[in-house]
């Protein structure tokens, strides 16, 4: 460490303040600069004062309420089916299981509208879905973002359980322990962290959800507007004091969501 620490001094009185440092440093500094300006933007759009009477009144109160319910039963619904496929994913080898582990990913990268086109035409009155009536209701949104949101918390956990060290499974097995028995107290506790990681981007990928809820479950307040939707509709109208008030929840459930991801990956670091 001491030989390291006296090379990188011998680099730094080599060259104290390049060009391609300058130029790097100038670079960054615009692009730097540019981000934290659009988030001071929005930051200083409106006073405190604003911001609660607007979060108080009762469509955007309504909007923040079927936001927060809907992405915690997405959460639930992801872990119930999305922990046992990435296991499965994790564990199993078979033909095509690369192709369905793209298909899988699909909705990570595919537009939202595109993605709430297709569920529209999956449930509606063609689709091989026709018979559950979930379009312009509750639970149409709740189908939307746990088919775009979903897949994270599957890609998170699926990594975690690919990590997790083979020599130790195959000793429980060797011991007589049962597959279930090895998932439930050696694989699950060895992979809490990356499903953690997944459950908080399923959640904040669910909340902030838009495309495919609109074409999924419309655009009617009270009904089936949540808190992105309330944006769009709200700023199209002109009341950009309730547009900035869900931005900014929004954006601290992001923030939030970011420092959880943070904390993990430093206890990761420091466990393993």
């Amino acid at each position: 460490m001491a030989g390291y620490g006296l090379c990188e001094k011998r680099l730094n009185s080599i060259y104290p303040c390049s060009y391609f440092h300058i130029l790097l440093s100038l670079i960054a500094g615009i692009f730097f600069g540019f981000i934290v300006s659009v988030i001071a933007c929005l930051l200083t759009a409106t006073s405190f004062t604003e911001f609660i009477d607007v979060i108080r009144s009762p469509e955007i109160f309504s909007s923040i309420i079927l936001s927060l319910e809907t992405s915690f039963v997405v959460v639930l619904l992801a872990l119930f089916f999305g922990v046992p496929g990435a296991y499965f994913l994790a564990t199993r080898r078979f033909r095509g299981s690369s192709i369905l582990d793209t298909l899988i990913d699909l909705p990570i990268v595919s537009p939202p509208l595109v993605c709430g086109l297709a569920i529209l035409i999956a449930f509606g009155g063609q689709g091989i879905f026709r018979h559950f009536e979930v379009l312009f209701t509750i639970k149409g949104i709740i189908i939307a973002q746990l088919f775009v949101a979903s897949p994270f918390l599957i890609r998170s956990a699926r990594t975690a359980f690919e990590s997790i060290n083979q020599d130790t499974i195959k000793a429980a097995r060797t011991l007589g322990a049962s597959e279930f028995y090895t998932f439930r107290k050696i694989s699950l506790p060895l992979a809490r962290n990356g499903i953690i990681s997944g459950v908080v981007m399923t959640w904040a990928r669910a909340l902030g959800e838009f495309g495919a809820t609109a074409m999924v479950a419309g655009c009617i307040p009270y009904r089936t507007e949540t808190m992105t939707i309330g944006i769009y509709m709200h700023a199209m109208s002109g009341d950009l004091g309730a547009s900035v008030a869900l931005s900014l929840l929004l954006m601290f459930s992001a923030f939030t969501t970011l420092i959880v991801f943070k904390y993990l990956g430093r206890y990761n670091d420091l466990s393993g």
